[in-house]
Parts: structure tokens; C-alpha cells; sequence
């Protein structure tokens, strides 16, 4: 297996592919937080709802980002 520089990992983790879904991850532990701040207002009804779709939205994009990041990193590590 080749070395790889510390400057050439560094330029690939932050080219614009992955910080696009470094923005994707980071944006669904937000929801999780807004999620976690809307169940922790002891409200019923239209904070309960705000609550569950924001952690619905925040898991699917932490899911989809990790998903998405792996998919990068194996299909571009790949030699056919």
C-alpha cells in the first residue's frame, strides 16, 4: 500500500465533495438538537410535532451523510 502525505489526506478531506457532506452531517446533528430542545419544552401538540419531524430529518441526514462519505471513500480507494 503507497504512503500517503499528511498533506495530501489533508487536501482530500477538505475538497469540496466531502465538505458538502461534512455540511450534510452537521446539519442533522442540528435538527437532533432543535429535536431535543423541542421535547424538552413540556409542550404537547405543535412542539411535539416540530420535535419528531425535526429528528426524523436529522437522523435521515446523518445517515446520509455517513452513507454518502463511505460511498466516496470505498468507490475512490477502488482499483478495477
Amino acid at each position: 500500500m503507497p504512503e500517503v502525505s499528511a498533506r495530501d489526506a489533508l487536501r482530500y478531506a477538505t475538497a469540496d465533495e466531502m465538505v458538502k457532506l461534512y455540511a450534510v452531517v452537521l446539519g442533522g446533528w442540528f435538527l437532533f438538537f432543535v429535536a431535543f430542545l423541542a421535547f424538552n419544552a413540556y409542550a404537547v401538540g405543535m412542539m411535539a410535532f416540530v420535535g419528531a419531524v425535526a429528528f426524523l430529518a436529522g437522523f435521515l441526514a446523518v445517515f446520509a451523510g455517513i452513507v454518502g462519505i463511505t460511498y466516496k471513500l470505498l468507490r475512490e480507494t477502488r482499483t478495477d
